[in-house]
């Protein structure tokens, strides 16, 4: 009766020309795939099936709370919202499709959260993902990308062009969803501060 989860942290680097991303784009510093895919390895006798990939499902970091509350049979305030979703079903070899929409974000500081070195692997620094779609686009409005996850995992044929509609409604999300980020100071005072006495 005991659940054991493998995962890990996102994104190799270096990568090794991509042998470490499984061929996928991107790498640590990057919300391409190869950025943001991560090892899933569950165990659980008699819930699990042994053996079995799933490639399709898509499961996120922060649906592992209320998947784990709800296998748990944990009792849960009234009224409190997940950012995630329940993924029970998924763990127990049942066909579900996340129905909430997944954004990231990845913000840019030239010391600690700089760009990947291969411009290849560089991304813009939001992403959405709804169904098979996923979007990349810089806070300004910028470097707008849309994908076709199903047929394009390596992202490398931007529809911007052929879907103007999803690519605006998605664009729209992303953007709106980062205005709604709560506002942090920066983690690195402005250059022109003079350094603390010693």
């Amino acid at each position: 009766n005991t659940l054991v989860i493998f995962t890990s942290d996102n994104g190799p680097l270096p990568s090794f020309n991509h042998a470490r991303t499984g061929g996928l784009r991107g790498s640590k510093l990057s919300l391409y795939e190869g950025g943001i895919r991560v090892p899933f390895i569950v165990r659980w006798p008699g819930h699990t099936p042994a053996g079995r990939v799933d490639d399709q499902t898509v499961l996120e970091g922060v649906d592992l709370f209320p998947t784990l509350c709800a296998i748990a049979h944990a009792s849960l305030p009234a009224g409190l919202a997940f950012d995630g979703q329940d993924m029970t079903a998924a763990l127990l070899n049942e066909p579900f499709v996340h129905t909430k929409t997944i954004f990231w974000e990845y913000g840019r500081q030239s010391k600690s959260f700089n760009y990947p070195a291969a411009a290849f692997d560089r991304s813009p620094h939001l992403a959405i993902r709804e169904g098979k779609w996923k979007l990349l686009v810089n806070s300004d409005g910028t470097s707008t990308e849309l994908y076709n996850m199903v047929t394009d995992a390596n992202e490398t044929t931007n529809l911007i062009q052929g879907e103007p509609e999803m690519m605006q409604r998605l664009r729209s999300a992303a953007l709106a969803w980062r205005q709604s980020l709560p506002k942090f100071p920066p983690a690195f005072p402005p250059a022109n501060l003079p350094s603390p006495k010693q």
